[in-house]
């Protein structure tokens, strides 16, 4: 078994997304549904996440990610299509003792989300 299985308490946790697209906004909402402080990293931003950064339910550098944006977090998704980039903070990561997901790269990942299935009931 290479992974152990795990539920975090993300209340008030200081938590990276570097990317502005789909998938980073899934990784965003999820982590403000457990109560994360969210801090998304990205030249560009879906209409959601600029939405949510006005709000301020979350901190947007609107900026590339730069070598030492993990400090003071707990974990990183990375969440790009830039695959030297996701390779970098993999490494960053694990170099510093953060806990890393680079979505849809198990072999990069310190720790894996399970699918979530919503259920609809009438």
């Amino acid at each position: 078994m290479r992974y152990y299985p795990i539920f975090l308490d993300l209340q008030a946790r200081s938590c990276l997304v570097v990317g502005g697209g789909e998938v980073a906004e899934r990784k965003v909402h999820s982590l403000l549904q457990a109560g994360g402080q969210v801090t998304v990293i990205s030249p560009t931003l879906t209409p959601q996440l600029h939405s949510w950064s006005a709000e301020r339910r979350i901190f947007a550098q609107l900026r590339p990610y730069e070598t030492g944006d993990l400090t003071g977090f707990m974990l990183v998704f990375a969440a790009t299509d830039d695959e030297a980039l996701q390779q970098r903070i993999a490494v960053e990561a694990r170099e510093v003792g953060i806990l890393v997901n680079v979505v849809d790269r198990p072999a990069l990942c310190s720790f894996i989300v399970p699918a979530m299935v919503a259920l609809c009931i009438r």
